[in-house]
């Protein structure tokens, strides 16, 4: 046995397991794809019933102890997604549901301390809701006297839904789901079907749910 002969058995093996990584690779994208339809369908099916019942959020937003919204009305519904192509598979890119929290008020206060102010920002920015913010300065030394705040009651919410084809799992990224905060989380994809989306679309109304059971990677990120 030459060392040509060597090294041509090296390269079979090789493309042997080359091909079972491919192979792999292309079930895990089927079932990852499997996945993302139940997911769109879902979604779809999802919105078209809530603007017939036109629900109300039971989730509790709070920019601070004496500024919290309640009950707020759930609009403006959509679904999202986008394809790209992936080793020749038409496959998703993401799916994604968002609406707005509105009644329509509008709400005026002011802060005085810098580290209550910057907090207030972070959570104003998570909301997504239409502000005007001014600074009144001393006339004198034009520091920072206080910022006042006209915030219009109408902040987003969501849920996207990334998926990871190579790896079979599906990455969900909720925004506003439980008050200001986005919360990540992710799911083998055969374990993302109704049942498991049932509990998303409660948890999306503000209902008690076990979404999270399972979950993989949960982190939460808080506003301020």
């Amino acid at each position: 046995m030459g060392f040509l002969d060597d090294l041509k058995r090296q390269a079979e093996a090789a493309r042997a397991g080359q091909t079972i990584d491919t192979a792999a690779l292309e079930r895990n994208a089927l079932l990852t794809e499997a996945a993302c339809k139940t997911v769109f369908t879902y979604f779809d099916t999802l919105i078209r019933q809530l603007e017939v019942l036109k629900p109300i959020s039971k989730t509790r937003y709070a920019l601070d102890r004496r500024t919290v919204f309640e009950q707020l009305p759930m609009v403006e519904l959509k679904v999202d997604a986008r394809r790209r192509k992936l080793r020749g598979l038409d496959a998703h890119e993401y799916i994604a549901l968002h609406g707005r929290l509105r009644d329509g008020r509008k709400i005026a206060f002011a802060k005085d301390f810098v580290a209550e102010i910057e907090k207030i920002d972070a959570k104003l920015r998570q909301a997504g809701a239409p502000v005007h913010a001014q600074a009144l300065r001393n006339p004198d030394n034009h520091k920072l006297q206080e910022m006042r705040y006209e915030v219009v009651v109408d902040f987003a919410f969501g849920v996207t839904v990334t998926p990871e084809h190579d790896d079979a799992r599906l990455h969900f990224k909720a925004i506003n789901l439980d008050g200001f905060e986005t919360i990540t989380l992710d799911f083998p994809a055969v374990e993302v079907g109704s049942a498991r989306l049932d509990e998303l679309a409660k948890w999306m109304l503000g209902e008690p749910h076990r979404f999270f059971d399972g979950a993989r990677n949960l982190r939460r990120v808080e506003a301020g």
